[in-house]
């Protein structure tokens, strides 16, 4: 399942209130982080270090849930989610590894918990 229909699927399972309301700091490194772990999936994929990339790919689309599912219950529609998660994919492929980036990506694995 790709990761937009990901999220869509979520945010038909979750009930959202009539009013979206900001993106909240917690939900705002999250998606930034599944994003992270998404284009380093890749790139640990494309350096042949499957075990990694599986791992990468693993945190993202968990993180992606956990995101997709705040959004919606704040009563973000699916199209706006879907838009949001393509936005932070752009925005973490530019600012990975940069000063530009608004979140570490070696402290986004505690998002996860022990869930890793």
């Amino acid at each position: 399942m790709t990761r937009v229909a990901l999220a869509l699927a979520l945010t038909l399972i979750c009930a959202a209130p009539a009013a979206a309301q900001p993106i909240t700091a917690d939900t705002d490194r999250t998606l930034w982080c599944a994003s992270a772990f998404y284009w380093l999936a890749g790139s640990a994929e494309d350096s042949g270090e499957t075990d990694e990339a599986e791992a990468y790919d693993r945190w993202s689309k968990r993180l992606l849930d956990i995101g997709g599912a705040a959004l919606a219950a704040s009563g973000f529609k699916p199209e706006r989610i879907e838009e949001l998660i393509a936005m932070y994919d752009e925005a973490a492929l530019a600012q990975l590894g940069t000063e530009a980036a608004p979140y570490d990506v070696v402290t986004c694995p505690e998002l996860l918990g022990d869930w890793r």
